[in-house]
């Protein structure tokens, strides 16, 4: 049984743990038709900035907290700089704001950044995680697929244009069945496609063949349920779920929604059943239909395709839905079953899609989800913290239409964002785990920020967009790992390779090392929730690594032309570039010192970039406070 293993533990009963009855499912809290609560009342009147401060501070008023202190302005900027961009702010960027004293500057800063072509690249990331997104196919001979960037390209256009979140999921479930249905629609469908797949091994005879489409069925299934849903839907391929009341039924009528579908553009190097070369013309990777009649659908006992008991129709889950979807008789060129099932999924009254979206918004801006299982919703999840917040925060989604920005920017305006991230003895001794965020959750750069953030200090980021994925420099020595679809071997890198971290090519079988090292997901399931590791090979890439001890001579070139010959402006221009603030006296005269006991046996330039190479190390670049 392939069942659905997110990045971090995600379930919380027992294995053991008797799954409840379709009954009694349905009256758990995710299920239920989204409120809209009043905020409530606060002793402290003073400090709300936006209604999601009221929820938080109730809370922390009942448990005896008070909210910490405003972040200062330097850390305001980095941090939402960091947040929306991915990309650290211009120190003139953040002298102009500190200077800046209009009450205003914050939200219009908010503003300049959501507008920011590098908002998709960074967002646009966040969800290619959810989507499994990859260039290759995995399995043994990774096989490359020529043309999955352009659902890469898709997304992040997508959340630069701030498409409504009903119009986002219904083109990647249904892009050839919607109203206006174009290229770009059908690229969407890659959603569907970007699974790991085996075209080239997938067996001769019927069976095994058959026994494939199950399985590359039950990664569109499994992956459609959790992303969109928040449901472990997975699991009951095989049998009735064991902690969810969700039925075997449930999972392969979700199989016949998708059994008309055909896979359009394969991987190079894919065969048919004769071992010939399947000649594919098109460009694009999608998941489309070209007939509206659908082969009938069977429950497959124990998952397997020779193993066929009761046919079922197209439906959603018993649970969700106190009636049946009506599925359509197919007209025109397809059954239309996934445009009817997208429907259902993106409607105003399905609790899960909604509440689900927002969650995951909450998690990337404060470092926790309400729902700490972001994927899983179920009775198995985790429960909400603020669950009047979590359905307040859905209305207002819904009544924006769905738009993403509007959300980002009433999370952001609050001076529950605004905190600094410090501790205090109090809130240590009574919530530790910082659940009822009674100060900001400090957080590591992600893999592919770090990498940005160092060109973007030196001053080497290439910022054109889209296009087929880059192959940036690989250890030589490393490259063995991966006979297949090789990578090429480069003694040293150009503008090209020094794109942002979301176009480098993403090969299954070999990972980049400094991505991976940073806990980038292996892109075999859907991620929600990255790692976020810490162990001591990080610290030696940061200091070892041939692309950071370039980088670092660029900054100090950098530093050092635009400060001029004064030693201590070219320091102070370097924790600029690298930190968004000025040294302190003592740490300015700290590494004055250090640029000078290095002079001896070496020239200023070169001490510059020791320098350089110690601040993109510190704890100070790489976390957001």
């Amino acid at each position: 049984m392939r069942v659905f293993i997110p990045c971090l533990l995600l379930l919380t009963l027992s294995a053991s743990a008797a799954a409840p009855s379709v009954k009694e499912g349905r009256g758990h809290w995710a299920f239920q038709p989204v409120a809209n609560p009043p905020p409530p009342a606060v002793k402290n009147a003073s400090w709300p900035q936006n209604d999601i401060d009221r929820f938080i501070l109730a809370k922390l008023e009942a448990a005896g907290l008070q909210p910490s202190p405003a972040a200062d302005r330097v850390t305001l900027i980095r941090r939402v700089t960091l947040d929306l961009t991915g990309l650290l702010p211009a120190p003139e960027e953040v002298e102009a704001f500190v200077k800046n004293e209009s009450p205003h500057a914050y939200e219009a800063l908010i503003d300049c950044l959501l507008a920011s072509k590098h908002y998709g690249e960074r967002w646009g990331r966040h969800w290619l995680d959810l989507a499994r997104y990859a260039d290759t196919s995995g399995f043994h001979n990774d096989l490359d697929r020529p043309y999955a960037w352009k659902y890469r390209d898709y997304v992040i256009r997508s959340f630069n244009e701030d498409k409504p979140y009903a119009r986002f999921v219904l083109e990647q479930l249904a892009g050839d069945e919607v109203d206006g249905a174009d290229e770009q629609s059908i690229i969407a469908t890659g959603f569907c496609r970007n699974g790991p797949s085996n075209d080239d091994n997938m067996g001769k005879n019927a069976e095994a063949i058959a026994q494939y489409r199950a399985d590359q069925m039950d990664d569109v299934i499994s992956t459609t349920g959790s992303v969109f849903l928040g449901l472990t839907i997975g699991c009951a391929r095989c049998h009735d779920h064991k902690t969810e009341p969700l039925l075997s039924r449930d999972y392969y009528s979700l199989m016949a929604v998708f059994n008309g579908t055909e896979r359009l553009g394969l991987p190079k190097g894919a065969k048919d059943r004769n071992d010939k070369d399947i000649a594919e013309k098109q460009d694009v990777m999608a998941l489309i239909e070209t007939k509206p009649d659908v082969p009938s659908t069977h429950v497959l006992l124990r998952g397997l395709a020779a193993n066929r008991g009761e046919e079922v129709k197209p439906a959603v889950p018993v649970v969700l839905t106190g009636k049946a979807v009506p599925f359509p008789k197919p007209t025109g060129k397809t059954s239309l079953r996934r445009r009817t099932y997208a429907e259902w999924i993106i409607s105003p009254q399905n609790p899960l899609t909604w509440r689900v979206m927002v969650n995951r918004v909450w998690q990337h801006h404060f470092g926790a989800g309400i729902v700490a299982s972001p994927s899983n919703f179920g009775v198995s999840g985790m429960k909400p913290t603020h669950p009047e917040l979590l359905d307040w925060l859905t209305m207002q989604f819904l009544a924006d239409g769905g738009k993403l920005k509007p959300l980002h920017k009433l999370m952001l305006l609050s001076a529950t964002y605004r905190q600094q991230s410090k501790g205090d003895a109090q809130g240590q001794a009574t919530d530790p785990s910082n659940t009822l965020l009674w100060r900001m959750n400090k957080q590591r750069m992600e893999a592919e920020v770090i990498r940005d953030c160092i060109l973007a200090a030196s001053g080497r980021l290439n910022p054109k967009l889209g296009g087929p994925g880059i192959k940036p420099r690989i250890r030589a020595d490393l490259l063995d790992a991966s006979q297949r679809n090789k990578w090429p071997v480069l003694e040293s890198e150009t503008a090209e390779h020094w794109r942002r971290s979301v176009y480098i090519y993403v090969k299954r079988q070999l990972l980049m090392p400094g991505m991976e090292l940073f806990d980038a997901p292996t892109t075999t399931d859907s991620c929600a929730l990255r790692m976020q590791s810490t162990v001591p090979t990080q610290a030696l890439v940061l200091m070892n690594d041939e692309f950071v001890e370039d980088q670092a001579g660029f900054l100090a070139q950098r530093a050092k032309a635009e400060a001029g010959d004064s030693l201590s402006l070219i320091v102070e221009r370097l924790f600029m570039l690298t930190l968004s603030r000025k040294p302190s006296p003592p740490r300015l005269q700290q590494a004055l010192d250090f640029v000078k006991s290095r002079q001896p046996s070496s020239d200023e330039t070169t001490a510059l970039r020791d320098l350089s190479h110690v601040l993109l190390n510190s704890s100070e670049f790489v976390y957001i406070e």
